[in-house]
């Protein structure tokens, strides 16, 4: 049976690191950046996952009725010499284990013919000319995308086909939310609360030209990132 989560369903608090920081509440996340679209992709040394990390650090100002932050199947230490506190505009969240992958039952798939888009094609083609090399089991982790409100209700749910059905951007995001209706109006947010980075600036992403430190995907059997759930409906 299968337990993938839908609009209605709730995503648990929990406590998370990131590269330049650890035990992370996801509660106070919610609270500074919602209507908050969530994204579930690859380790960070993915091609296709460092592609798109790249396009919402550019394109971060055009989401304005919502936070965003990304989750990546990586360790926090693995990444934290590359990504510092002002490199992105947006939470990287580290699940190497794929705590919340299984629990969201975020699906693998092996080999090319069932995960890539054209557009995954034309990115690990690139990709391999400078030296990136496939996971030899084949596997592919397959994104999510979720909208959740402060208290964690799912708001909207996309169980990604390919490695690159995401949101295409920050703009696209926006969109969503607006379609949604869920879009804050303008004022009624404040991302100045949030300790993570600058949601203004958008800075390159170091290793972008260059391996970073986990690019070939990391050890999912040494380490911890995520921790023990909080409960979800307690008051604080």
């Amino acid at each position: 049976m299968s337990n993938r989560i839908a609009p209605g369903g709730r995503v648990p608090f929990f406590r998370y690191d990131t590269p330049y920081s650890a035990q992370n509440s996801f509660r106070e996340l919610l609270a500074a950046q919602s209507p908050l679209v969530l994204v579930f992709m690859s380790n960070f040394g993915h091609p296709v996952t460092r592609t798109f990390a790249s396009r919402y650090a550019r394109t971060r100002g055009e989401l304005t009725g919502g936070g965003f932050a990304l989750v990546v199947r990586s360790r926090a230490d693995k990444l934290a010499p590359s990504i510092g506190p002002d490199t992105l505009p947006y939470p990287l969240l580290c699940d190497a284990q794929g705590v919340l992958y299984d629990l969201l039952d975020i699906p693998t798939r092996s080999g090319p013919l069932t995960s890539y888009s054209l557009e995954a094609w034309q990115i690990m083609r690139e990709a391999k000319k400078h030296g990136y090399r496939p996971p030899k089991d084949g596997k592919q982790q397959l994104p999510l995308t979720l909208v959740l409100a402060v208290d964690g209700t799912v708001l909207f749910s996309h169980y990604g086909a390919s490695l690159t059905d995401v949101p295409a951007d920050c703009g696209a995001m926006q969109e969503l939310l607006e379609n949604l209706d869920l879009a804050s109006p303008p004022g009624q947010r404040d991302d100045d609360v949030t300790i993570y980075a600058d949601p203004g600036s958008t800075p390159a992403i170091p290793g972008l030209e260059r391996p970073v430190h986990e690019y070939a995907g990391p050890d999912l059997d040494k380490t911890g990132v995520i921790g023990l759930f909080d409960d979800a409906y307690r008051n604080e």
